[in-house]
């Protein structure tokens, strides 16, 4: 019954599609609760402060597994599609490599830019204790970078990004998919931890640059790299602990206000619109031919 009416209905195929992205989100808050119960708190261990213990490891990608699981039994018994064709395009390494290195570009002119107007940068290295081996080490990295930042990369835009937009980009127009898949990302990444405006901007932000170029791409790949980029950088730069990938902790203070608050704004815009621009001269077209519809 749901089958037929999911084909039949607009109004049901919205609905059915952003229900099971919010379920793919929301599956957080039971795991949260579960990791509770055995003594776990992952609210206090998010993003910069997340510690590689056994306990927060497991119940994160258990989040990972559950939220990917939620989308193949939507894709396999509501869409009656195949999984692999939420994005799954060939070329994956180039694709994840540019796609890594466009993210660093994007969030270094950022840093960059608040380092010229600060008053006072201040760059700490990361020291590694003397009783780490260098095995020991290279498998803690190995870990950040894999089994953190690509994993966390390809879970949000999976459920967030790819399977939303090409369940629903031939009834309505894209940019509200964007809208409303870039609240539902923004949203959920404060499901673990505390509300923040400026945080919520620039996640909205990097949710509609990451959208409007797997539209373009359709590479999940492409995005995942560039979400994994991003990430790279703010843990590498900007973290303190060695095992989650941390290389200097950079403080910049003394930051006027209006610079913190409209940087991330211009620089979107800015990249929004060269994205767009990179489209029109038909760089998209020329680099992933087999996506153009």
């Amino acid at each position: 019954m749901v089958r037929e009416k999911y084909k039949k209905y607009l109004a049901v195929k919205i609905f059915v599609v952003i229900t099971v992205v919010l379920f793919s989100v929301a599956i957080m808050l039971p795991i949260v609760k579960l990791a509770g119960f055995f003594g776990i708190n992952i609210q206090e261990n998010t993003g910069l402060n997340f510690k590689p213990s056994f306990g927060l490891v497991f119940f994160f990608f258990l989040f990972g597994i559950c939220s990917i699981i939620i989308i193949w039994l939507a894709q396999k018994y509501i869409h009656k599609k195949p999984f692999s064709q939420l994005g799954f395009r060939p070329k994956i390494g180039r694709n994840i490599f540019f796609g890594f290195l466009f993210g660093v570009i994007i969030v270094s002119v950022k840093y960059i830019i608040y380092a010229l107007n600060a008053g006072t940068v201040e760059y700490n290295p990361i020291t590694v204790p003397d009783d780490v081996s260098f095995i020991t080490y290279i498998g803690y990295y190995i870990y950040f970078l894999i089994g953190f930042i690509v994993w966390n990369s390809f879970i949000e835009e999976l459920g967030t990004r790819v399977y939303p937009i090409e369940k629903l980009e031939k009834h309505i127009n894209p940019h509200i998919i964007f809208i409303i898949m870039g609240l539902i990302f923004t949203l959920g990444h404060f499901i673990a931890g505390e509300f923040d405006i400026h945080n919520f901007i620039a996640l909205f932000g990097y949710s509609y640059i990451f959208s409007l170029l797997y539209f373009y791409s359709r590479s999940i790949w492409l995005v995942v790299g560039v979400h994994s980029g991003v990430n790279w950088i703010n843990f590498s730069f900007f973290g303190t602990n060695w095992k989650m990938g941390a290389l200097y902790n950079i403080r910049i203070s003394e930051l006027t206000t209006w610079v913190y608050n409209y940087t991330d704004i211009i620089i979107y815009l800015i990249i929004l619109a060269l994205i767009v621009l990179l489209n029109k001269k038909g760089f998209f077209k020329k680099c992933f031919p087999e996506t153009i519809k």
